[in-house]
C-alpha cells in the first residue's frame, strides 16, 4: 500500500510542476525539475509497472493541458466529455511507453541512459506529429516560449533540440540525488549555462540589414463564434473588416492580413462581398490575405486568398492538415451516423472539410508568403515545408474563438515562436479571438495582442531567403536518437543470444 502512495504522489507532484510550466502558467523554469519524480518513482518499477505510472501520469498530465476543449460543450455536448477523455488517454500513450522504456534503459544501460533516456522522450514527442492524426501539443519545448535565449537551438534541430536539453538537465538532476553525486548537479547547470550563453550570442547577430523590409498589419478581432457561424450576421461582420481595413488609408502598409474564416459565407464566390476588399486593396495599393471558407467542384477547403494591390485573386492556399475528430476531417464520419452515437451528434457538420495538396506559399510582387492556417502552426514540418517551396515569411491566420480566452490561446501562440527559429522567418500571427502577434528569426516577439476589441497591430518585417540548418536537414536529431535507441536494442538481443551470455 506505502508503494502504492508513494508512485500516486510522484505522478501527482510531476503533473502539478510540468503543468505549472506550460504556457499560460506562470512557473516556465519548473520545466527543469519537473520530471525528476517520475523518475524517481520509476527506478523500483518493472517495465509493466513503469508503463501504467506514465500512462496515468501522461493522461492526467494531458487531461488537465486540454481542459480548455470543454469550451465546445455548446456545440458538441456530451461528445466533447468523451472526445477529451479519449484523447487524454490516447495522448498519456506517450507517457507510458517512454515510464516503461524509461525501465528498461535503466536496468540494462544505466550509462547509456544519459543520453538515451531525453533520447527517448524526443523520438515519442516526434511521433506524435506525425500522419493526419497528428496532435504536438504540450511538449516540453513550449514551456521556455518566452525565452528566446534558451530556443536557439531550435534553429538547427527543432523544437526537439530544446525537449532533449530539458529532459537532459532533468535526467542528471535525477542521477544526482539517486546517487548523491553533486558534479551531476553541476553538468546540469553547465548545459543550461552554455545552452543561455549561446542563446544570447545569437540574439546578438545582425541579421537582416540587406533583407527587404515589409511593412504589415494584423488585423485582430474577437467575433465570438456563434457570431462567426451565423449567415444574419454577416453584413455585421463584413462592416467590421471593412472599418478595420479603411482605417489603415493613412498607414498605407504593403500588406494586410485578416484572420482565418472571416465570414460565414464562402468569399470568393460571393463577388458583391468580395469586390469590397479588392477595391481596397486597389485603393490603398496594398496586398492583402483574407481567411475563407471556399467552395470549389463540391468540395469544401479551408483556405487563405492573397488579393493583389491590382484587385486580382493573386494566389489561393488550401489547409493541409485538417484537425482530426472535428468539422475540419472526421474519418468514418458517414459510419458512426449510422450507430446509436448519431444521437449525441446532432447536426454537428463533422469532417466537412477536404485537404489541400501541398504547402505552397501565395506568392505576389511583395514576396512569398508561407500561411499556416490554425492548427498548421503546431507543426515543425509544416512551417519547414513553406520555407523549402520558397516562403520569405510565415502568416499564420487563426479562428481561437472557440477557446473563450483560455490558456489554449498561450498555448496556440507559443508554437509560432518555434516555427519562427526553426524556419529562419518572421512569423506573424494574425487572430479572431486569440493572440494575433509579430514574432522575428530570433523568436523574440516583438508585438502582440489579444485585445477584446477589434484592433490593427502594425510592425515592420524583413522578408528572407536564408536556410537554417533544420530547414535544410529536418528532424535530424530525431533520426540520430531513434538510430541510437535501434543500435541499443539490437545490441541487448545479440549479447542476449551470444554463448558468453547463457
Amino acid at each position: 500500500m506505502r508503494g502504492i502512495v508513494r508512485a500516486l504522489a510522484v505522478v501527482v507532484l510531476t503533473v502539478a510542476l510540468t503543468l505549472l510550466s506550460m504556457p499560460g502558467y506562470s512557473l516556465d523554469w519548473t520545466v527543469f525539475v519537473a520530471l525528476v519524480p517520475f523518475f524517481w518513482g520509476l527506478q523500483d518499477a518493472t517495465m509493466r509497472m513503469g508503463f501504467w505510472r506514465g500512462w496515468l501520469a501522461g493522461t492526467l498530465f494531458f487531461g488537465v493541458l486540454l481542459h480548455w476543449l470543454y469550451t465546445l460543450w455548446e456545440w458538441a455536448g456530451f461528445f466533447i466529455a468523451l472526445a477529451h477523455l479519449v484523447l487524454s488517454g490516447l495522448l498519456g500513450l506517450s507517457w507510458g511507453l517512454f515510464g516503461m522504456g524509461f525501465v528498461w534503459l535503466e536496468q540494462r544501460y544505466p550509462i547509456a541512459s544519459f543520453g538515451a533516456v531525453p533520447a527517448l522522450w524526443v523520438v515519442l514527442e516526434y511521433l506524435r506529429s506525425l500522419t493526419k492524426f497528428g496532435f504536438p501539443w504540450g511538449y516540453l519545448s513550449d514551456a521556455l516560449y518566452q525565452r528566446p535565449e534558451q530556443l536557439q537551438l531550435a534553429a538547427f534541430a527543432g523544437a526537439w533540440a530544446i525537449s532533449l536539453l530539458i529532459v537532459s538537465v532533468n535526467y542528471l538532476l535525477y542521477r544526482a540525488l539517486r546517487e548523491r553525486r553533486i558534479h551531476w548537479v553541476a553538468l546540469a547547470v553547465v548545459l543550461v549555462v552554455l545552452n543561455t550563453a549561446w542563446g544570447n550570442f545569437q540574439l546578438s547577430l545582425q541579421t537582416e540589414k540587406n533583407d527587404k523590409r515589409l511593412h504589415l498589419a494584423l488585423v485582430h478581432s474577437n467575433a465570438p463564434q456563434r457570431a462567426r457561424s451565423d449567415p444574419a450576421q454577416l453584413e455585421r461582420l463584413h462592416s467590421l473588416y471593412m472599418e478595420q481595413l479603411q482605417n489603415l488609408e493613412g498607414v498605407k502598409p504593403d500588406l494586410a492580413i485578416l484572420p482565418e474564416s472571416i465570414l460565414p459565407t464562402y468569399l470568393l464566390r460571393h463577388s458583391d462581398l468580395l469586390k469590397d476588399y479588392q477595391e481596397i486593396a486597389q485603393r490603398l495599393a496594398l496586398s492583402l490575405i483574407v481567411g475563407t471558407i471556399d467552395y470549389r467542384d463540391g468540395k469544401l477547403f479551408n483556405s487563405a486568398a492573397l488579393i493583389a494591390p491590382d484587385g486580382q485573386i493573386a494566389g489561393l492556399y488550401d489547409k493541409v492538415q485538417l484537425v482530426p475528430f472535428s468539422t475540419e476531417y472526421f474519418p468514418l464520419i458517414d459510419l458512426l451516423r449510422s450507430t446509436a452515437f448519431s444521437q449525441w451528434l446532432a447536426d454537428l457538420p463533422l469532417g466537412a472539410l477536404t485537404a489541400g495538396e501541398r504547402w505552397e506559399p501565395l506568392r505576389s510582387s511583395i514576396g512569398a508568403i508561407g500561411t499556416p492556417i490554425c492548427f498548421e502552426s503546431l507543426f515543425p514540418q509544416i512551417g519547414r515545408a513553406f520555407v523549402r517551396q520558397g516562403a520569405h515569411a510565415l502568416a499564420i491566420i487563426t479562428n481561437d474563438a472557440w477557446f473563450k480566452g483560455s490558456t489554449a490561446l498561450e498555448q496556440h501562440f507559443a508554437k509560432a515562436v518555434f516555427r519562427a527559429i526553426e524556419t529562419g522567418r518572421y512569423t506573424v500571427q494574425a487572430a479572431n479571438g486569440g493572440i494575433s502577434g509579430v514574432i522575428d528569426p530570433q523568436g523574440r516577439i516583438r508585438a502582440q495582442t489579444r485585445s477584446p476589441n477589434e484592433t490593427v497591430l502594425q510592425a515592420e518585417v524583413f522578408l528572407q531567403d536564408r536556410q537554417t540548418l533544420y530547414v535544410g536537414l529536418g528532424d535530424w536529431v530525431v533520426s540520430l536518437c531513434a538510430l541510437g535507441l535501434i543500435a541499443l536494442v539490437v545490441g541487448s538481443r545479440v549479447r542476449a543470444r551470444s554463448p558468453a551470455s547463457r
